[in-house]
C-alpha cells in the first residue's frame, strides 16, 4: 500500500483497513506471557476480524478470561452494533441498543471493565480513540 493510498483514504474518511492475520501473530506473539487471565476488548472487530480469529483460536494457550469484540452498525444490515463475546467455550452475538461505535456508553463501559483493548482503529480518529482509552470518566 502506497503512502499515496493512504493520503487518499485520509482525506475521504475511508480508512477502514484489515490487519493480516500474519501481522497479528506476529506482533502479539511477544506478549503471550502478559495474557493469563485477562480480558480483551477488540472494539473495532467482528467474527471475521484477524483479531478476533487470533484471540478465539488462541483462547486456552494464553490462558485468557474472557474476550470480548464490538463492531460498528456500517458493517451490520440491522443498523445496530453487535458485541461478540467468548469464554472458551461459548461463542455468542447480541445486538447492542447502540450503533457500537466505540466511544458510545455501552462500548466505553466494556473498555472501562475489561483488562486489556487490542484492535485496529481507523487512522481519521486515532486521537478520539487514545482519548477515550484514558477515560476517567468525565
Amino acid at each position: 500500500m502506497s503512502n499515496a493510498h493512504l493520503h487518499e483514504a485520509k482525506r475521504k474518511k475511508n480508512d477502514c483497513f484489515y490487519t493480516r492475520r500474519q501481522d497479528v501473530d506476529k506482533e502479539l506473539a511477544h506478549y503471550e506471557d502478559q495474557m493469563e487471565g485477562r480480558w480483551v476488548y477488540m472494539p473495532f472487530d467482528t467474527a471475521k476480524s484477524a483479531f478476533w480469529q487470533y484471540f478465539k483460536d488462541n483462547f486456552h494457550k494464553l490462558k485468557l478470561k474472557h474476550i470480548t469484540a464490538t463492531s460498528w452498525y456500517q458493517d451490520n444490515p440491522d443498523g445496530k452494533g453487535h458485541r461478540l463475546d467468548y469464554d472458551g467455550t461459548e461463542e455468542t452475538d447480541v445486538v447492542l441498543q447502540g450503533n457500537g461505535s466505540f466511544d458510545s456508553d455501552e462500548c466505553t463501559e466494556i473498555m472501562k471493565a475489561c483488562d486489556l483493548v487490542c484492535s485496529n482503529p481507523p487512522f481519521s480518529r486515532w486521537r478520539d480513540v487514545i482519548k477515550w482509552l484514558n477515560y476517567d470518566g468525565e
